[in-house]
């Protein structure tokens, strides 16, 4: 317009026309106006927070916006546009917004995969009466969206206990406990604190006696997710990690430790409780890649171990299933029909060997006892 407007002008100079001279001043007059209008300074500022900050593959989180006039003027019809990775954003018009005022918008964003999601930066743009001139402001916040995989409920394995004392006292303090078990009585030793000495027991044996103490025990089960081929695809690890989270998060909902860890020797650390379980589902969620080979310090715990898979090896061959749960000291080895997943075959069980074929079987399969699946009839 600007440059339609300067070159009928001149030419309209040139040739004596004021039938030129007129509409050019005009266009120009509007270029002018809506660059003016723009470049009087505007005061916004945005708030933009998750409903959730983590949630399941194939849930929805809301995504709350704030945008602030701050400044003295009323503001334009706005245009916002938020960019969600992997997709093609969100937009949204919005009206004219008056000095001081707030206006809040909404959306609800659906997620489809695992991973890590990235909503931002929200971009803001508006435009003079003519829609000639345009402008964008980029606010650059970026929020993390963690999809984890789909969790199943199941009944939480009895681990053995473990004798780590520093994980007992940290189950106690998050639990708001004791950091120590009553373990009987013994004499008094110089030092030794006053109000742990027992009185009644101290005047039936004519001693000082005190309550001596001990780190508490607490449950620990580590899930071993194979990560060898074909195990590092994508699909793959969207169904082992979704067996391996369930089974963890039954046993911290049972109040004792999990740590996962791949064959490929990546690992969480050792948590306790349901407060932690974010930690175990960040993990999850990112996981991806493997390797062919078992990393020599697989499994890194003592205690008992749940072996997940989808090498369809293991399920043909009952000497390499042998063999894979006898290298991870594995007291139960499950192992997904990764190729025919969600289809009619039956999933089968048997003592130490749980075999799925679709989504929310392994809670009828696994038995809270001793980490042994029900025997098959």
């Amino acid at each position: 317009m600007l440059g339609v407007g300067l070159a009928a002008g001149v030419f309209g100079r040139l040739i004596g026309s004021i039938e030129l001279i007129v509409p050019a001043a005009a266009a120009v007059a509007a270029v002018g106006l809506g660059l003016l209008r723009l470049l009087l300074p505007t005061r916004l500022s945005v708030k933009k927070q998750l409903s959730a900050v983590r949630v399941p593959a194939g849930g929805s989180v809301r995504v709350d916006i704030e945008l602030r006039n701050g400044g003295a003027r009323r503001t334009p019809v706005l245009r916002l546009h938020d960019t969600v990775g992997g997709t093609r954003g969100f937009s949204v018009e919005i009206a004219p917004v008056a000095a001081g005022d707030t206006a809040s918008i909404s959306y609800r964003l659906n997620t489809a995969d695992r991973g890590l999601q990235q909503i931002g930066p929200l971009t803001v743009s508006d435009s003079d009466a003519f829609g000639l001139v345009r402008r964008r402001r980029q606010f650059r916040g970026v929020l993390r969206l963690i999809v984890h995989p789909r969790l199943e409920a199941v009944a939480a394995p009895r681990a053995a206990a473990s004798e780590d004392s520093l994980l007992g006292r940290e189950h106690h303090r998050a639990l708001g406990l004791s950091d120590e078990d009553f373990d009987g009585l013994r004499p008094y030793i110089p030092g030794d604190d006053l109000r742990r000495v027992h009185w009644a027991s101290s005047a039936r044996h004519d001693e000082l006696l005190v309550r001596r103490h001990r780190p508490p025990r607490l449950g620990l089960l580590s899930v071993v997710i194979d990560t060898r081929p074909p195990g590092d695809s994508e699909s793959v690890l969207d169904i082992s990690t979704s067996i391996a989270g369930s089974i963890a998060a039954s046993v911290l909902g049972a109040g004792d430790a999990a740590l996962v860890e791949t064959t490929d020797g990546r690992s969480t650390r050792r948590v306790v409780g349901t407060s932690q379980l974010d930690l175990l589902l960040e993990f999850l969620a990112l996981l991806a890649d493997g390797s062919p080979e078992v990393h020599a310090a697989v499994p890194s715990s003592g205690g008992p171990v749940v072996a997940v898979s989808a090498d369809p090896l293991l399920v043909a061959d009952p000497a390499a299933r042998r063999n894979f749960a006898q290298r991870l000291r594995a007291r139960l080895v499950i192992t997904a029909d990764a190729e025919n997943w969600g289809g009619d075959h039956r999933p089968h069980r048997s003592a130490g060997w749980i075999h799925l074929t679709a989504p929310d079987q392994l809670g009828g399969l696994l038995l809270p006892d001793r980490l042994r699946p029900q025997e098959s009839a």
